[in-house]
């Protein structure tokens, strides 16, 4: 029997949700915001999982090298033309300004290999190293038909990965590779398995739903007592266990409550499903308005550096004109037969 995948507007408002987390992260918010938004990269990957499920099974499955290619071409291609035109303006300001440049070599060149810390772009490396796995997981949740065997092989893996952090943090002394692997290996496995989670969401009954966002939240409080309830934050960088229970909480426990239809109608609406399709290109144009208040502070209005608010309104709305704009001046241009 054929039947028709629908858009589920749910990962819709979740993803519009966390990219408006990350903006706002990026705004220097008072410590409890900034405490509470952090499940914001995480949800990303969950979402990217879930994601994938529903288009392969919309779509069937892909050759894999195809596959790469798109993946390649959606992810990481637009991250590189961006910037170009990034350090092109910022050289123009510097020129303008005449100022030295703000960016070595070095900078642009991590830039450019989406190391963390440069520009903001490790995110894409983190996309794409999910992207590169996720078949292979897809197929392993195909292959085992009880979500209890599933979640115990992911547990498994968990545990495997928190070793990997140790061997990481114990036996990698060199900096400059300690940086790549935690940048293209250990960041790609840790996200890949929450990933892992969003594949087999749809095969996750309702309630069970709520049952594991619980089981999650348990987890949470168990390690904060264990790390004296220090900042998630801290955890991040490499992502540990402790940083991805509370986002897989908060991640699990939305998705639940807007399988309701009454919460899901409050956030449907056409502005929430553009800001979902149009995150990527939010997550660069953001970029911009965090150097000029870095590089050019003095010369823009005051009001901008009165709190997070306003900083927010600075990025977030610079944000949204320059993809309006880019809209525009995309559908002017002809498509090509590659494109």
């Amino acid at each position: 029997m054929n039947y028709v995948i629908k858009r589920d507007v749910r990962i819709d408002i979740l993803r519009a949700l966390a990219i408006f987390c990350i903006i706002l992260a990026h705004t220097a918010p008072i410590e409890t915001i900034f405490i509470i938004r952090n499940f914001d990269v995480t949800l990303m990957a969950f979402l990217m999982g879930a994601s994938f499920y529903l288009s392969n099974q919309k779509h069937g499955g892909y050759a894999y090298g195809n596959y790469l290619i798109k993946r390649f071409n959606r992810l990481v291609l637009p991250a590189w033309k961006f910037l170009v035109c990034f350090f092109i303006l910022f050289y123009v300001l510097s020129l303008l300004l005449s100022e030295s440049f703000y960016f070595s070599y070095e900078n642009i060149l991590k830039s450019f290999l989406m190391i963390q810390g440069e520009t903001y772009m490790w995110i894409l490396a983190v996309f794409f190293m999910v992207a590169l796995v996720s078949p292979f997981v897809l197929q392993i949740s195909n292959r085992i038909k009880s979500n209890l065997v599933y979640f115990i092989m992911l547990v498994g893996a968990y545990l495997t990965y928190h070793y990997i952090i140790i061997i990481f943090n114990e036996s990698i002394s060199n900096t400059q590779i300690q940086e790549l692997f935690q940048n293209f290996i250990v960041n790609g496995i840790g996200y890949s398995l929450v990933a892992a989670i969003g594949i087999r969401l749809y095969k996750i009954d309702k309630n069970k739903l709520l049952l594991i966002s619980s089981l999650f939240l348990l987890l949470f409080i168990t390690l904060s007592i264990y790390h004296d309830f220090t900042p998630i934050q801290t955890f991040k960088y490499p992502p540990s266990i402790y940083y991805f229970s509370y986002g897989l909480f908060v991640s699990m426990l939305l998705f639940y409550l807007l399988s309701f239809d009454k919460i899901k109608s409050m956030f449907n609406f056409k502005f929430t499903i553009w800001l979902s399709t149009n995150s990527l290109l939010l997550y660069y144009y953001h970029t911009i308005p965090i150097y000029l208040l870095k590089f050019q502070g003095d010369y823009l209005p005051k009001w901008i550096e009165m709190n997070f608010v306003t900083r927010f309104i600075f990025l977030f709305g610079f944000a949204l004109v320059m993809v309006f704009i880019h809209n525009i001046v995309k559908k002017k241009i002809p498509k090509t037969k590659h494109s």
